[in-house]
């Protein structure tokens, strides 16, 4: 499931026959058009980000990497399904992103933006304009990150060691993370060494 119905195509803003929508569903989405409308949507979606939303940077590891490992940056809005209405709202706003259902959990819905262009180019932007409360600091992180990507600072051992401490600094300051970041630098350092050093079995003595 990828988008409710009521806000596509030519019907959109209507309720569509035959959906079995029940009172409180009709109260919801005639809520959400009166935001729409409104000239306070901008300052809506502000507040819901900071409560519901996260900018996040994977951290993968992947043999293929020049460094062994991938920054994969993310933001999304967590909903639940009786009230994702407002997942719209974002993508239409930003004009960018997908809605999906939560993996392994039904009930939730994700509305989430993990193309690097559209980050760049809508939701840095959008942000940048509409200062968050709760959640600036990840994001000033996470738009500093995404930037550094843009201008291939991974494609460097020293500039790309930085992002990774970056990344250590926002949601909680890592502790939820998997690898603690001294493992990852250490083993950044090791291919380095590892990819730069010399063969010397294969060298004839003179």
């Amino acid at each position: 499931m990828l988008e409710n119905p009521e806000f596509s195509g030519p019907e959109k803003g209507k309720i569509l026959k035959g959906c079995g929508q029940s009172a409180g569903n009709r109260r919801e989405v005639n809520k959400m058009e009166s935001i729409r409308k409104t000239k306070y949507l901008r300052h809506y979606l502000l507040g819901f980000t900071d409560g519901e939303g996260c900018f996040s940077i994977s951290l993968k590891k992947e043999d293929t990497a020049r460094f062994g490992w991938v920054l994969d940056p993310l933001f999304q809005i967590t909903q639940h399904k009786l009230n994702s209405n407002v997942l719209q709202l974002f993508k239409e706003e930003l004009k960018c992103g997908r809605i999906i259902e939560k993996p392994g959990q039904p009930d939730l819905m994700l509305y989430l933006v993990d193309n690097r262009r559209q980050l760049i180019e809508k939701v840095i932007p959008f942000f940048n304009k509409y200062k968050l409360l709760l959640k600036n600091k990840d994001f000033e992180l996470f738009k500093t990150i995404v930037q550094g990507l843009e201008s291939k600072m991974h494609f460097q051992k020293e500039t790309f060691i930085e992002l990774v401490k970056q990344c250590f600094e926002m949601n909680m300051e890592g502790k939820q993370r998997r690898y603690k970041l001294q493992e990852i630098i250490e083993d950044i350092e090791k291919r380095v060494l590892r990819d730069y050093t010399p063969n010397t079995e294969n060298f004839v003595k003179i």
